[in-house]
């Protein structure tokens, strides 16, 4: 039959530059290829955002001033500071979990990909059925991370403010006594800008990798419908030649 020969090894060919094209059947063509790259990006982009988060905790906390050296500055605005540099910690913890759930997440759609589909097109022992709810699963997954990206990019913007807040305040108060924090601060905002970068970078990956998930779950319930529809003709034109044939009209 015409359906049976548009297999699921043949939809999922690579070489197409989009993740997805319609073949004139109308069931849509999936780029197995395409999608692998780009969570195989995915999870290049997460592990570096990660050391970079690993990085700038190291800075912020490793030169972070006491509370009893913030007294030896006599700041007038002690309190603030400390208001201040206690918020900044909470959201470096925020940012540290957030990187590496993240990674976590990319990296282990990447590895069931692979062990699925090795070659990315080898399609044929996975049902239409399967494919649907795999591809559903990581489309969800990818979702989820890539709000928790945005969440993350928005923590990393709230660090950066502070930063700011925090080195004007020594700045003003702490005068030379402060200098060497302020540098420190102003180094550590050059690389969360970096690290902004790379988290936007991230989000536009995971977004077309979630968008060509659900492409391939379309795919998948096209060639589930086109199935039924050829089951459903088939066992209809037998159920009428059996009636027809009984009273032997020809």
């Amino acid at each position: 039959m015409k359906i049976k020969a548009i297999s699921l090894a043949v939809l999922l060919t690579i070489g197409t530059a989009t993740s997805t094209s319609t073949m004139a059947t109308g069931i849509p063509v999936f780029d197995g290829g395409n999608f692998a790259n780009m969570i195989i990006n995915a999870t290049n982009q997460a592990t570096q955002i990660s050391n970079q988060v690993s990085q700038i905790n190291s800075l912020l906390r490793g030169n972070a001033l006491s509370e009893q050296a913030l007294r030896q500055l006599g700041l007038g605005n002690y309190s603030g500071l400390v208001s201040q540099m206690s918020a900044q910690y909470q959201d470096l913890n925020k940012i540290m979990t957030a990187s590496k759930a993240l990674s976590a997440s990319v990296g282990e759609i990447q590895s069931q990909y692979q062990q699925l589909y090795p070659n990315f097109q080898n399609m044929k022992n996975r049902s239409p059925e399967q494919m649907y709810q795999q591809f559903g699963k990581w489309s969800d997954q990818l979702q989820d991370a890539n709000k928790a990206a945005m969440q993350a990019q928005s923590t990393i913007n709230n660090i950066k403010d502070r930063n700011n807040r925090i080195s004007s305040i020594l700045s003003e108060s702490a005068g030379t006594g402060g200098a060497s924090q302020v540098a420190q601060l102003q180094s550590s905002n050059q690389m969360l800008g970096v690290l902004a970068q790379q988290m936007n970078d991230l989000h536009t990956v995971m977004a077309s990798s979630a968008r060509s998930a659900t492409e391939a779950q379309a795919m998948a319930q096209a060639e589930k419908d086109a199935m039924r529809q050829t089951w459903k003709v088939r066992n209809d034109g037998t159920s009428y030649s059996t009636n027809v044939g009984g009273n032997k009209k020809f």
